[in-house]
């Protein structure tokens, strides 16, 4: 699919002034992680010295290179001395603790920031009909990287948690910005130890008041949400900050939505858009059919505006979410044929469902997916894509706390595929003292699959990796999902390679 690079009109020169002083110098701590890459490029292209660490194995990596290519200053680690200098610190609550960097800022009364806190401040500055966002338990990443690039009329900038192949995942436009709310931007599992002493100082939150948001699914996510209820809670209190919500009625599509718009009809707030198939929606789905060529084909009633396009996604729950995106542009006044244009270059996200290669005949598509809704929907979009032939998920849990809570859906999950390779956990700590949820997946998953198309994958001179398993079951017109974030994508890269030479 083809992609566009941004637009830049005069408008959208870099500000310094502009930003909070705060974040006029500022240190990203994990620049490089999803959801911080987007926030330090925004950053940098308004003008903001800015600065970030990441791990000594993703330093000179690819994400590195690109911040590096905007002015953004990576290394392992800040010096004491340059701390002092700084406006703010900032970090994801990812961190495994104790941190030095966030020491040394504690100890020279240097604000530190959550990245929710820099964000809210960034937002403040398009207060008053210039900030669009999205929202949801899960599946942000497509909606807010098709609605940035819907929007993209050479004065718009977003924040992003995931880019489209090519395009920066930050960006800065003088009229308005499109951003990605949701928390769930990395593995959240540790915090520093004292992370009460963690104090941002006088630097006070605002709370951004989008023109309109897009809230795409409310479910328990552990750690951010334990149960429905504190979902639905957090779900309402971040749509009430909205002057137009924009919500999918889809019977299959989330149930807890539903939920959602009952609690915001029980008192004044904003104003509630639904998108679906009913005649009763405010924007109304009244065809979204698989093409010949690949993609569907949408239209969409708006009032007395019709929107028709072919959408570029893998997997009908792909195409969904695009059209959501397009939902909420509508309802922001932006013209339907300029949207069909702009949707029909729409690259998707980097590294969600994406082809990479048919070494042999097999079919090797990457998966970004971390909710287990996301894993369930994605193996089915690869279903189709196999056709008569198998479908093979190789799966990265993410996160101990998340695997825990998930373990019987995920299991269950796996059973849309013919056979399961389990990778290790992907977890913030080197030893983690808690119960290895794995196995709680893998006996899951044998309940719908036979026990011999089970495989959990362990580290060890003798044990067999990831792709030779692969390798040793995938056949010509087979499919192989590779499910992660962490050690997935180089998992899927050496599967590549190794079917090239195989077959």
């Amino acid at each position: 699919m083809a992609t566009t690079t941004p637009t830049v009109a005069a408008s959208a020169e870099p500000d310094p002034a502009g930003l909070p002083a705060a974040l006029s110098a500022v240190h990203l701590v994990g620049v490089t992680d999803p959801g911080m890459e987007g926030l330090a490029l925004h950053l940098a292209a308004r003008g903001a010295q800015v600065s970030g660490s990441a791990h000594s194995g993703e330093v000179h990596g690819r994400v590195a290179d690109r911040l590096r290519a905007a002015g953004v200053s990576v290394a392992e680690g800040l010096a004491e001395s340059e701390v002092a200098k700084l406006g703010s610190m900032v970090w994801s609550r990812a961190v495994v603790g104790p941190h030095r960097e966030l020491d040394a800022a504690v100890g020279q009364r240097v604000p530190v920031l959550a990245r929710t806190h820099a964000l809210a401040l960034v937002c403040a500055d398009f207060d008053g009909g210039g900030l669009a966002a999205v929202w949801g338990s899960h599946s942000t990443a497509t909606a807010s990287a098709a609605l940035a690039h819907l929007l993209d009329d050479g004065r718009t900038g977003w924040i992003l948690n995931t880019p489209a192949p090519g395009v920066p995942a930050g960006h800065h436009g003088g009229a308005r910005l499109v951003v990605d709310l949701s928390p769930d931007t990395a593995t959240h599992e540790t915090v520093p130890s004292s992370p009460m002493r963690l104090s941002p100082g006088s630097v006070a939150r605002p709370t951004p008041a989008p023109r309109a948001m897009l809230i795409t699914a409310v479910d328990p996510n552990l750690p951010h949400h334990e149960d429905l209820p504190a979902a639905l809670a957090m779900a309402e209190h971040q749509a009430r900050t909205a002057s137009t919500v924009v919500v999918p009625d889809i019977v299959w599509w989330n149930k807890p939505l539903t939920l959602l718009r009952e609690r915001l009809a029980d008192r004044p707030g904003p104003e509630v858009v639904t998108a679906g198939y009913s005649s009763r929606c405010g924007v109304r789905i009244t065809e979204l059919a698989k093409t010949d060529g690949g993609g569907y084909r949408a239209e969409l009633l708006y009032g007395n505006r019709r929107f028709r396009s072919v959408v570029p996604a893998t997997g009908l729950h792909h195409a969904v979410t695009a059209v959501c995106a397009v939902a909420t542009a509508l309802v922001l006044g932006e013209d339907p044929d300029a949207l069909a244009q702009r949707l029909a270059r729409f690259g998707g996200v980097e590294g969600s469902m994406r082809h990479l290669g048919t070494p042999g005949g097999v079919s090797v598509v990457r998966s970004r997916a971390r909710h287990v809704t996301e894993v369930a929907r994605d193996l089915q979009a690869a279903r189709e894509l196999a056709g008569q032939g198998s479908v093979i998920a190789v799966l990265e849990p993410d996160g101990y706390v998340r695997t825990r809570a998930q373990a019987q859906s995920l299991g269950a999950a796996l059973g849309r595929g013919h056979r399961a390779v389990l990778l290790p956990v992907a977890g913030g700590l080197p030893v983690f003292h808690v119960e290895d949820p794995l196995e709680a997946v893998a006996a899951a998953a044998r309940e719908g699959l036979p026990a011999e198309r089970v495989h959990t994958v362990r580290t060890g001179p003798c044990e067999q990796s990831a792709e030779e398993i692969v390798a040793g079951h995938a056949k010509d017109g087979d499919v192989v999902l590779v499910i992660g974030t962490h050690r997935a994508p180089a998992v899927a890269e050496r599967l590549l390679a190794l079917l090239g030479t195989t077959f």
